[in-house]
C-alpha cells in the first residue's frame, strides 16, 4: 500500500544538503512519517522527531476543539499557547544541530545518506 502512495509524492533534492554535505533541520521528516503510519515511533523519533511533536500537538489542539464543539466545557487547557511554538522550534532547529554535529565530527549518520 505505501509503495503505491509513495509513487505519487515527488522527491526534490535538499539545497542546504546539496551544498553542505550536512542535513537540514527537516531531512528526515517523510521518513518520520512513513515510520510513524507504520506505528513505529522509535524510527519516528529517530528520523526527525519534530513530526511526532506537531503530531502530538494537532491532537492536543483536536481535543480541544472537540471539547469546545460538543459543548461540555471551554477546553481552555486545550487551547493553543506561545510555548508550543518554542518547544516545537526548539526540537526543530536542536535536532537539526546535533544530528549535524554527529554527522560531522563523528561520522555518524543514522539516515545513511551520506555514509
Amino acid at each position: 500500500m505505501m509503495q503505491k502512495i509513495w509513487r505519487f509524492i515527488p522527491t526534490f533534492p535538499c539545497i542546504f544538503k546539496l551544498a553542505t554535505n550536512l542535513y537540514c533541520p527537516a531531512c528526515g521528516g517523510t521518513r518520520a512519517a512513513l515510520a510513524f503510519l507504520r506505528l513505529d515511533f522509535l524510527t519516528s523519533l529517530k528520523c526527525n522527531p519534530t513530526f511526532t511533536y506537531l503530531v502530538l500537538i494537532a491532537g492536543w489542539l483536536a481535543v480541544g476543539a472537540a471539547v469546545r464543539k460538543t459543548g461540555k466545557g471551554t477546553g481552555e487547557i486545550f487551547r493553543f499557547r506561545m510555548w508550543m511554538l518554542y518547544v516545537g522550534l526548539a526540537i526543530f532547529f536542536g535536532f537539526g544541530i546535533l544530528r549535524d554535529i554527529g554527522l560531522y565530527f563523528y561520522h555518524y549518520d543514522y539516515l545513511g545518506d551520506f555514509y
